[in-house]
């Protein structure tokens, strides 16, 4: 049967004892003419980059505003065993004498939708692609009669593709959903007026809005510590919400998306016995929904 061994400065693959009857290696990898990559349609929110592997699965490049661009791999069923898997780039047929080289292993369960790549490992991926190498994957059974399996993404018209996707990686906006979607501005005691960073924290809430046509709704809680009367703080926590509400709608917001409510004292984060604690609960949050996601509590 074949083993598959990765040394420095040698070929990847090393036949070594033909036995008559052993299974051979299960090779994926599309031909000239199946090497396509798909780029998707320019967004602020996330650009992908696709690559079929025939019969063994899909590959991506996935780059989410406000994160580092990854790369997943999608086998279909069977086409990987759960465990270790290897990477490597490997010399396409025509780049004899090219080498292989090691980018590092990842772990395979079979509940996995997608195996995710790190952003190291990624970057390394894509430098062998634009160096014509295929980034393959690499996977030998303890048992012998199995079939090793190594599946190769193809360099074929990266170059092309990948230039849109870069493309589309400038416009990205800086935070993504999960990033912004809780957004906690802090206030000095007795303080109700929006610092320069509280306006460009709003102004970012905004332009994300704005490019998610999937947000559908905003809530602005108020929040004071405890000095004070129960009356002052109220409308303490009044003033400050309404200065972010003002705020939003007059960066073009429309108002009837957005829900605004003062606490005063009530529901504090941290004890108000200290310094740092009164400091957590002076706060305006300002959460975002989803329409399938809504929960105003």
């Amino acid at each position: 049967m074949q083993r598959f061994i990765v040394r420095r400065g040698v070929p990847l693959i090393l036949a070594l004892c033909a036995v008559g009857g052993a299974a051979q290696a299960a090779v994926y990898q599309a031909d000239y003419d199946e090497g396509q990559w798909q780029a998707t349609t320019p967004s602020p929110l996330q650009c992908e980059l696709t690559h079929y592997i025939p019969r063994f699965g899909q590959a991506r490049f996935i780059h989410r505003a406000g994160e580092d661009t990854k790369f997943q791999i999608r086998p279909f069923r069977s086409a990987l065993k759960q465990g270790s898997v290897q990477l490597v780039a490997m010399a396409p047929g025509w780049r004899p004498g090219s080498g292989t080289h090691q980018i590092g292993r990842v772990q395979f369960k079979t509940n996995d939708e997608w195996i995710k790549v790190g952003p190291g490992q990624t970057a390394l991926m894509i430098e062998s692609l634009r160096q014509g190498l295929m980034p393959s994957m690499l996977q030998e059974d303890r048992d012998h009669r199995i079939e090793a399996r190594v599946a190769s993404i193809s360099p074929l018209r990266f170059d092309e593709a990948y230039g849109r996707f870069q493309l589309c990686e400038a416009q990205l906006l800086p935070v993504n959903y999960d990033q912004i979607s809780n957004t906690v501005l802090n206030y000095a005691s007795g303080a109700d007026t929006l610092t320069v960073q509280d306006k460009a924290m709003l102004d970012l809430i905004v332009r994300y809005i704005k490019a998610d046509p999937d947000v559908s709704y905003v809530f602005i809680d108020s929040h004071t510590d405890s000095r004070g009367t129960r009356r002052n703080n109220r409308q303490l926590s009044k003033n400050r919400a309404d200065m972010v509400l003002n705020y939003l709608i007059a960066r073009g917001l429309d108002q009837e998306m957005i829900t605004s409510r003062y606490h005063g004292e009530r529901y504090p984060v941290a004890s108000n016995a200290t310094a740092s604690g009164r400091a957590k609960n002076r706060r305006v949050t300002v959460r975002l929904e989803k329409e399938n996601e809504v929960n105003p509590l």
